[in-house]
C-alpha cells in the first residue's frame, strides 16, 4: 500500500518523543535502520516499493538477487504499509509521502515534523500501536 500527500505520525504508544536511530543488534542492521538511512540519504527520491526493494538489496548477507528479481519476489505477496514500521511505532520517526508517493522521514520533536503534523492540506494518519490496549 502506498500513500499520496499523507503524513504518518508516530504511534500513540511510541516510547520516544524524539526520533532516535534504531540500534544495531547482533552486528546486523535491522531493516528499519536500513530504511531510515535510505530515506535520510535521499528524501523524496523513493516510493514505498523502491524503499522495500533497495532495503532488501542491502540486507546482510547479500542474496545475490538483482533488484528486478527482488521487486518481482516482493510483488508476489502483499507487503505491510509503513504504518507498521518500527520507525513510527518504536523510534519516533514520522513518514511523509508527497503528491507523487515519494517518501521522507522526519524525527518527532523536530520543526519539520510539527509543520507536517499540523498541515491541514496533508492527510494525517498514525503508525499502528504496539499494543492492543
Amino acid at each position: 500500500m502506498s500513500f499520496l500527500n499523507t503524513f504518518i505520525r508516530i504511534a500513540p504508544d511510541c516510547p520516544e518523543e524524539q526520533g532516535i536511530e534504531p540500534p544495531v543488534r547482533g552486528g546486523k542492521k535491522p531493516v528499519h535502520l536500513i530504511h531510515l538511512e535510505l530515506l535520510r540519504e535521499a528524501p523524496y527520491q523513493l516510493t514505498h516499493e523502491d524503499l522495500l526493494v533497495k532495503g532488501e538489496s542491502l540486507r546482510e548477507p547479500p542474496s545475490g538477487e538483482t533488484k528486478t528479481e527482488i521487486r518481482a519476489r516482493l510483488r508476489e505477496k502483499s507487503q505491510p504499509c509503513l504504518r507498521t514500521s518500527a520507525l513510527g511505532k518504536h523510534y519516533g520517526w514520522g513518514i511523509h509521502f508527497d503528491a507523487k508517493g515519494k517518501i521522507a522521514a522526519y524525527a518527532a520533536g523536530s520543526a519539520e515534523y510539527r509543520k507536517l503534523a499540523e498541515d491541514p492540506e496533508i492527510e494525517q494518519t498514525v503508525a499502528m500501536r504496539s499494543s492492543r490496549a
